[in-house]
Formats: C-alpha cells, structure tokens, sequence
C-alpha cells in the first residue's frame, strides 16, 4: 500500500550496480565513436541511443525536469555527457573508502536532481543492509516526527504487513524543519541503514529507501555510517542521527506544539 509522501517516489529500476553502470556507459562510448551523443543537450537521431537513455534515464529526463524549476531537460543531457565520459570512472575511487570493499561491487546506485545538480544515490535494499549488518530484520527502538495523518499512514502499514522504510532518529540536536510534523511517535522496525547525521534520503517504489552519497562522509575524515546502533550518536553536525527503518510496531506517540 502506497501512501503519498513529502517526495516523491523514485524507481528502483534507475539503479545499478557501479560494474553495470560502468557497462552502460561503455554502450553510450560506443554510440559516441559512431557520432551519436547528448553534446549540446539534444539527443541525437538513433534509436539504440534513445533507447538507452529510456531505460536509464527517463525519470530524470521527464518527470523530474517537470518538478524542479532549476532542472531542465539540456541539464539531463549534459549529466549524461559528463557521466559516461567522465563521473562513472570514477565512483570506485570516490566512494571505496566510505563503503568499503565488502560493498563497493554490490551496492545499486542511481543518480537524481539535488540542490542544483545530479547526485548519486545508493539503495538501501536487502543487499545493502544485509552486507552491511548481517541480516535484515535487526531490531531498533527510534522516533519519528511526523502528522496525524502520517501516523495513520505508518499503523495502515503495519496492520497490512506493507510496512515502507521511513527516517527516523534517536538523537536530536536542532528543531524538525517541518512546522505541520507535530506528532512525535515512538517505533520499532527493521534497520535499513544508520548514520551519524542527516543523509538525504529518498523513497522508491518499491518501499525502499535511497541516501545522498555525498552524505556518506562525516567531519573528522569518518563514515557517517554506522555498524554499531546503540552509539550511533555523534553530534559533530549538531543536526539529528538518522535511523532508516521499516516499522513493526507503535510504542507510543504525543503531540507536541513546537512553532507556537
């Protein structure tokens, strides 16, 4: 069960591994030696490039475009450029020392419009929290801000065992960003993923979340991940740690007046 949220949902098939990606950029450097490419953003007349472009990028191309106002089509198309001449040789060096090398040939990732620019993005599916923490169902006790009707939202999920990753924390050190999120309520679910600090998560389609990789770093040259929950507390952001979790019970909620 779907429930509309504060993003939108993003497709899981716009992820791939960074062996796959490296792959597909090869059939764009192909279509590029025989003069087909994105340069100038205008996609050229042939259908094996359209097509690759349909299968990889068309979220970005025509869905996002049309919710960002700073996110033209031309932008679209030059990532394209820049990415596969360029960005994909690069992730494996970029983000070996963040993930690790029991991740870095596992992990999906897929690339999305984020305060002016495409980023990348990894998917915390079974992959990744398995690899990570050794199983899939770790147990963790978190808060979550959120509105009446969000509260609804997460016991439908429960009771329907349809239950959808959401952000939660178990360290606070500045205000909730959202003025209408005024229901606090306690969980426990699932980890999908914990960190330090704020990563810029996003949903998927399929239920999942996705985190900013450029969110994976942490003051002081750390990882903003951690293996260890219960002293997953640093402060150094002064923002709030982010648990990502599949819900599977309400301990309790309160209401609580914030903006007043």
């Amino acid at each position: 069960m779907k429930f509309k949220v504060h993003n939108y949902y993003h497709p899981e098939d716009a992820f791939a591994t960074i062996a796959e990606w490296e792959q597909i950029a090869k059939q764009f450097l192909d279509l590029e030696k025989q003069g087909f490419d994105t340069r100038g953003g205008v996609i050229d007349d042939n259908h094996n490039l359209v097509q690759l472009i349909n299968k990889w990028f068309k979220y970005q191309l025509y869905v996002e475009t049309q919710r960002y106002d700073l996110l033209t089509q031309k932008n679209v198309l030059d990532f394209i450029e820049d990415f596969v001449n360029h960005r994909v040789w690069q992730l494996r060096g970029e983000f070996n020392e963040l993930l690790g090398d029991a991740l870095i040939d596992e992990v999906k990732v897929a690339f999305f419009y984020s305060r002016g620019d495409m980023e990348p993005y990894v998917l915390l599916d079974d992959t990744f929290v398995g690899s990570l923490y050794g199983t899939t169902e770790h147990k963790v006790v978190s808060m979550h801000w959120t509105t009446p009707q969000g509260l609804k939202n997460i016991e439908s999920a429960i009771n329907t065992q349809d239950p959808y990753a959401i952000s939660t924390f178990t360290k606070q050190w500045k205000q909730f960003f959202r003025p209408q999120s005024t229901t606090l309520v306690k969980l426990e679910g699932n980890l999908r993923g914990a960190f330090k600090s704020d990563v810029k998560s996003i949903p998927t389609d399929k239920g999942n979340k996705a985190v900013n990789m450029y969110r994976l770093a942490y003051p002081g040259r750390q990882s903003n991940m951690c293996l260890d929950v219960d002293h997953c507390t640093g402060g150094a952001t002064s923002l709030w740690n982010e648990l990502i979790i599949k819900p599977t019970r309400i301990l309790g909620y309160k209401d609580i007046k914030r903006y007043e």
